[in-house]
């Protein structure tokens, strides 16, 4: 099975990369997918919608999809992604993940009690990325590296401040859940527990000790959940066609 993991607003493939070694790839294969506007010939496009996100990851994704089982991991932005690329798969009548993990994802509805920074003054933003953390010390105390990376930073936050539901599509999909959640997040239980409306099938929770990116501290624990989760499953189709 390969494991689609998506990183959170600002974030960059990069942070699943360690998970590869803590994990077997005979068992399941990790994939860092790339949420990121793709390069034109009239150079990087940088969608502020939250839809044009994820019709890009939706166009680049579903190539991969047909060849193996799969699942979807997201982290914060990462999660909503997973969750409403799970939803346009559904109303294609496209293979859907035999499992979504969402880690640190309000459900869809809660998004509009998100405080809107995108478009703050440069210093003024800075210093809000500062206070959400998610963004290395590194990049934001290096103006020429943060030149680099901050139009896309803001573009993503964008995308997700101004996220509406799609009300058209299925509210509830037929694939279990995990949700794993940091206990000291600023985000509200209510917002989390929430999930089990959209879920049509199984759905399960985690606390983790941490706050918005506890992601970053425990990736074995992490990736335990993910893994007995996945070999539960698969002992259970296995004893169902047997």
């Amino acid at each position: 099975m390969k494991l689609f993991c998506f990183p959170y607003a600002g974030g960059l493939p990069t942070i699943y990369y360690g998970w590869k070694r803590g994990l077997s790839p005979a068992l399941l294969e990790i994939d860092p997918f790339e949420v990121r506007p793709t390069l034109q010939s009239d150079g990087m496009v940088l969608f502020t919608s939250f839809y044009e996100v994820l019709e890009d990851v939706y166009k680049r994704i579903s190539p991969e999809l047909e060849k193996e089982p799969f699942a979807f991991f997201g982290h914060s932005m990462g999660g909503l992604i997973a969750f409403e690329l799970t939803r346009k798969l559904l109303q294609n009548g496209e293979p859907l993940p035999q499992h979504l993990f969402l880690s640190a994802s309000r459900v869809p509805h809660a998004y509009h009690k998100l405080e809107k920074t995108y478009n703050l003054p440069h210093n003024e933003f800075i210093e809000s990325l500062r206070t959400v953390g998610g963004t290395p010390h590194e990049v934001l105390d290096n103006q020429e590296i943060l030149e680099l990376f901050l139009p896309t930073i803001r573009a993503d936050f964008q995308a997700v401040q101004t996220y509406e539901m799609n009300n058209e599509l299925p509210q509830q999909i037929p694939v279990n859940m995990t949700v794993l959640f940091g206990k000291e997040d600023s985000i509200e239980f209510q917002d989390i527990v929430a999930w089990r409306d959209y879920c049509g099938r199984e759905c399960k929770f985690f606390p983790m000790p941490g706050g918005h990116f506890f992601i970053h501290h425990q990736m074995n624990p992490i990736l335990a959940i993910i893994q007995d989760t996945l070999n539960v499953e698969r002992t259970v189709a296995i004893r169902a066609q047997s």
